[in-house]
């Protein structure tokens, strides 16, 4: 009887240890997409020239890379903000400031979630 309740309670432990794992398991997701810049485009002060990159979003960092033949040209902050509806296609979103393109978000086709440049909660513009 002992011996049992030993087992038990291992499995018990088990069981309790998996399930936290998979409930934090979202937190060190990582989003990945090879996209086209079809020109020359700012990501957080980096210039970043048109051509085939990989973006890469990490969540736990709230990072995202621009990488290209696996190395990383930019780096900035984003985070996800919720989408009405699923998107088709992966899509960037720029936005001419001065006559300089900036990146301002990506969209994973797919995905119920917009990526925005930018640190979570931050807002841009006047009021």
């Amino acid at each position: 009887m002992k011996r049992f309740m030993k087992s038990f309670f291992v499995a018990l432990v088990i069981g309790a240890l998996a399930s936290f794992s998979v409930l934090a398991g979202d937190k060190g997701k990582v989003e990945k997409k090879t996209v086209t810049f079809p020109d020359d485009v700012m990501v957080n002060g980096t210039l970043v020239k048109a051509g085939d990159y990989e973006v890469k979003f990490d969540e736990g960092t709230g990072e995202l890379s621009i990488i290209k033949n696996g190395e990383v040209k930019a780096k900035t902050p984003a985070h996800f903000e919720p989408r009405s509806d699923k998107a088709r296609n992966t899509a960037l979103r720029i936005v001419d400031k001065g006559g300089n393109a900036e990146l301002l978000g990506v969209t994973f086709g797919g995905s119920n979630r917009d990526l925005v440049v930018g640190a979570s909660g931050s807002t841009s513009g006047t009021q």
